[in-house]
């Protein structure tokens, strides 16, 4: 070698070697650091949904060097996650409702585990309804037959979690599912398609009632079920930048009170909701006493009830319409 050569370059580093291991324990101390309530969760799902595989495999391949291309897409994922706040839903794309696995976007409201409770509720009423008895509630119970028809109606559908969730429990049902947003409707039709329910359940556009005015459903409900807006406007500040930042306003916020359209859909159910037939509506865990004195002064009830959600707090109105008096 000539004495006036350059010396030999160093030879680079090899890149560090990633596992599952590795990359959860990275990400909880971030997620941490970022103020994430469930770090190590969070990052378990990430990562189950980057290498495709179920969350408990994660411990069984715990050793196994995560690809390239796999790291890349975790790397942005956590990005999203931590730095953005971007819910963890939106950016896997999905989300257990119940038994079901919805698809979400920015288009709709995520679904939320309280609002579980609600749908189990309606197809607890819908089984009362379809054979004529009382019904335990099991939320992974499906009606195998039945002789009498239920329809029911589902407000504010969004996703379409709750009226795809009757449907595939009740097969006796007729499903009709409103939202004003053109762009929740595709979602929710999306979902349909995907769980094969499409046939089972029909989705119209329009503000709440009015939705149907438009189309051939002019027979009453036996049940009609709504997760409306609820948040008040006021408190816009206040909410976790996952709620205020991605998802979209027209599905969270309902005047300074928050109770406008669960007041709206309690004042026009009447001609929509047969004797004896039941509304559920979910609500603000603030606003239990206000959503009940308005159940009790629109008059057509004769059973109100406030339920809790899983966390205690008073979530849902339950109300059943007054018979017909029997001539």
């Amino acid at each position: 070698m000539n004495a006036n050569s350059p010396p030999p370059p160093e030879s680079a580093p090899p890149p560090r070697i990633w596992t599952p291991l590795d990359l959860i324990n990275w990400t909880k101390s971030f997620f941490e650091k970022k103020g994430l309530e469930s770090p190590r969760l969070e990052a378990e799902l990430l990562l189950a949904e980057v290498l495709g595989c179920a969350r408990i495999r994660l411990y069984v391949d715990f050793e196994k060097p995560v690809d390239a291309a796999a790291l890349a897409k975790f790397r942005d994922f956590v990005k999203r996650r931590g730095e953005k706040r971007e819910p963890l839903q939106y950016i896997v794309g999905h989300t257990q409702f119940v038994d079901l696995k919805i698809k979400v976007t920015p288009a709709a409201l995520i679904p939320r585990p309280e609002t579980e409770i609600l749908a189990v509720w309606a197809v607890d009423r819908a089984m009362e309804i379809a054979t004529g008895t009382p019904h335990k509630p099991d939320p992974l119970d499906t009606l195998a037959q039945s002789a009498q028809p239920v329809r029911v109606l589902d407000l504010c559908t969004g996703t379409g979690c709750v009226a795809l969730y009757v449907a595939s429990k009740i097969p006796s049902a007729r499903m009709i599912a409103t939202d004003i947003s053109k762009e929740a409707l595709a979602l929710a039709a999306e979902n349909a398609l995907a769980l094969k329910q499409d046939a089972r359940v029909v989705f119209l556009q329009g503000d709440l009632f009015a939705a149907l005015n438009e189309s051939a459903e002019t027979e009453p409900f036996d049940i009609i079920v709504a997760n409306p807006p609820y948040v008040d406007e006021n408190s816009r500040a206040a909410l976790q930048p996952e709620v205020r930042d991605f998802e979209p306003a027209r599905a969270l916020f309902a005047g300074e009170s928050g109770t406008a359209i669960a007041r709206r859909i309690l004042a026009e159910c009447d001609s929509r909701l047969k004797p004896g037939g039941w509304i559920g509506i979910e609500f603000g865990a603030d606003q239990s006493k206000s959503i009940e004195e308005i159940a009790q002064r629109a008059g057509i009830f004769d059973t109100v009830k406030i339920e809790k959600d899983g966390a205690k707090l008073p979530r849902f109105l339950m109300a059943r319409k007054k018979a017909a008096l029997k001539i």
